[in-house]
């Protein structure tokens, strides 16, 4: 039986557990092609954005994490179906016998005037570090008068896990701030804006309430139903006429899949390519997590989360195996393992999928032990658990973390 040659493009969470899948099988030649050296744990980026943890801590190499596979950094910039093949930007042309795309998500604007031009996303460790950066050094410049008490304000527009996660870190972080900025106390304010009409959508409406109320608690407002019609540099304007003023703008309100990719096949509004019940396009072509339409049980797409992209993964990686040794194929069943958003220290909600709630510490246990799980490599577990114990159990005591790029 001859090597089958699998590629596969993007190393995130559903790329990797693809290829540790693969390397169990033999006779699989396993190459991964990413434009970073590293796997990128995107849940915690948010943490990384607001000073609460280093960017090493979330950032495992790639040619560690998957021993005997083949690492490739680069773009692709194009494939060749018929030839089975892809081309990176160095102009380098590699074949395969199957192709994995695994290509994640970037953020969108929904078209929202000015918001390319003046609002901060967070999708990778530059723009975190970009973040954190302006929200500390912010402090700096208002306090010797080069920019208004005004600029301490922030808008996150966005009220998912997301823009919930960083609202929450952000009003912590500024209450730690104003011990050392004590002339600079209730100046800054945290604004989450939502255009639906709560908190948390995809929650039920008891969790989504027990979010706004903890954020609330930590001194964010929360406006819902406050749709955003355009902003500038340093104020953001609502369709209801109400302007909000803020020196740094947060998008945190969706994302799409790369739309490089449109042309490979049909695509919803978000850009992502629509599969079959195996998770294939045909031509020996498989496309999981982010980037993958996959109709669930009640007809709409899964969500795009880190759960549905591992479990493509393993599933792609098994019927990778299965069509090498002459069996049939077997659809796609996504397994809901529940859901769960933290809003701060000892703050959080879960969702089991038999009905089970958490909220408050033992949901905020629950997210922080899920999340230490899940993380690639034992440095960066004790490192990261470290970090939460400084930050969380010696709550104020010694100082933060200040890294000003």
């Amino acid at each position: 039986m001859s090597t089958c040659k699998v590629v596969i493009v993007g190393a995130g969470f559903g790329g990797l557990r693809c290829a540790r899948e693969l390397a169990k099988t033999n006779g699989v030649d396993i190459t991964i092609i990413d434009r970073n050296p590293y796997q990128l744990f995107a849940p915690l980026l948010y943490q990384v954005a607001t000073g609460g943890l280093p960017e090493d801590d979330i950032a495992y190499p790639v040619r560690a994490a998957i021993p005997g596979a083949r690492f490739i950094r680069g773009d692709v910039v194009r494939i060749d179906r018929p030839a089975k093949s892809l081309r990176l930007q160095d102009g380098s042309v590699h074949h395969y016998d199957e192709l994995v795309l695994a290509t994640g998500s970037v953020g969108t604007t929904f078209g929202v005037t000015g918001v390319a031009e003046n609002a901060l996303q967070m999708k990778s460790i530059q723009e975190a570090r970009i973040i954190r950066h302006r929200l500390l050094q912010t402090y700096e410049e208002v306090e010797v008068g080069h920019l208004p008490k005004e600029a301490l304000r922030v808008v996150v527009v966005g009220a998912g896990p997301t823009g919930v996660e960083v609202s929450g870190a952000v009003a912590e972080l500024q209450r730690r701030m104003e011990d050392e900025f004590p002339d600079l106390a209730g100046n800054s304010r945290v604004t989450l804006v939502e255009a639906g009409p709560r908190v948390l959508p995809m929650f039920t409406d008891k969790s989504s309430a027990r979010a706004q109320q903890n954020l609330e608690q930590l001194g964010v407002r929360v406006m819902v139903n406050a749709a955003v019609d355009r902003m500038y540099p340093t104020d953001v304007h609502l369709k209801s006429g109400e302007v909000l003023p803020a020196g740094t703008i947060i998008w945190a309100a969706g994302v799409a899949a790369p739309s490089e990719w449109a042309d490979l096949g049909d695509t919803d509004r978000a850009h992502r390519l629509k599969v079959d019940e195996y998770c294939q396009l045909g031509d020996g072509i498989w496309v999981i997590g982010d980037t993958s339409h996959f109709a669930g049980s009640d007809g709409r797409p899964l969500p795009q989360i880190a759960p549905v992209a591992m479990q493509m993964g393993r599933h792609v990686a098994g019927q990778i195996t299965a069509q090498r040794n002459g069996r049939a194929l077997t659809p796609f069943v996504y397994k809901d393992k529940g859901q769960m958003a933290t809003i701060g220290r000892r703050r959080a909600v879960v969702e089991m999928p038999n009905g089970m709630k958490l909220h408050g510490t033992a949901a905020w246990l629950t997210w922080l032990g899920l999340h230490v799980f899940y993380l690639a490599g034992g440095r960066n577990r004790v490192s990261v658990v470290a970090d939460w114990m400084w930050n969380y159990i010696v709550w104020g005591v010694g100082p933060r973390r200040t890294v000003i790029d």
